[in-house]
């Protein structure tokens, strides 16, 4: 008997330190056009949670560099799936176990408008932001938790103006919905973040400058927690 009751308290014991150990750690999703994905801000962060011994699972599965507004919400609206490992995963099942989440998307819509013309480039936005309210709207229904949602940038050399209004509305959508808005205009706010190859995306120096500033609200955010 006594035999028995030293290998159930064993269990128990056991048992409740790999709860709090892994209840104690943070599952990563990022989800979004191609600033979102694995070789960009977000190995950087992975990184960081690793280094901390923090990180539960980190996923990059649904983005692309020609993912829309529309792209996603239609993805979480009928609960797309991908296959991972020869497994399917399912948006939904990410959303919910997921304690950050770091979104980026409507870069595209908003640079291939600025490409082709600027008429009526104001109204444009104003239905960009309704498609991310509408977004937004979806990714609450299944976390409540750390939202990061990113900013736009400007490469271009004018449209200063045009970037702002679109900042600005999606900073209030981001207030309204209790996310955290990441302002990289201001972040990335050098010629020497995007001096490579691609047009449109930052370097190595700029994603390190997105990635500190994710951590640094990070850190404000779990500080009463000690997560991090």
């Amino acid at each position: 008997m006594k035999k028995i009751i030293f290998i159930l308290v064993l269990f128990l014991s056991c048992y409740l330190i790999y709860k709090l150990t892994i209840n104690n750690k943070l599952s990563y999703l990022s989800i979004g056009d191609g600033l979102s994905k694995d070789n960009t801000y977000t190995y950087y962060l992975k990184e960081y949670l690793e280094s901390k011994n923090k990180l539960s699972s980190y996923n990059t599965t649904y983005t692309n560099n020609d993912y829309r507004i529309t792209d996603l919400l239609r993805i979480i609206e009928y609960n797309e799936e991908e296959i991972v490992n020869n497994k399917p995963l399912s948006i939904h099942k990410l959303l919910k176990e997921s304690d950050i989440i770091t979104l980026s998307i409507g870069m595209n819509e908003l640079y291939y408008k600025l490409t082709i013309n600027t008429d009526n480039i104001y109204s444009y936005i104003d239905e960009m932001m309704e498609d991310m309210s509408k977004l937004f709207h979806e990714i609450n229904k299944y976390n409540h938790k750390q939202v990061f949602v990113l900013g736009y940038y400007n490469i271009t050399n004018n449209n200063q103006d045009i970037f702002n209004y679109a900042n600005i509305k999606l900073k209030n959508l981001c207030l309204k919905e209790g996310y955290t808005y990441i302002p990289l205009n201001s972040i990335l706010n050098d010629k020497i973040y995007f001096q490579n190859d691609n047009k449109i995306y930052p370097n190595k120096l700029g994603y390190q400058q997105i990635y500190k500033k994710i951590v640094e609200k990070i850190k404000n955010y779990w500080y009463n927690t000690n997560c991090i």
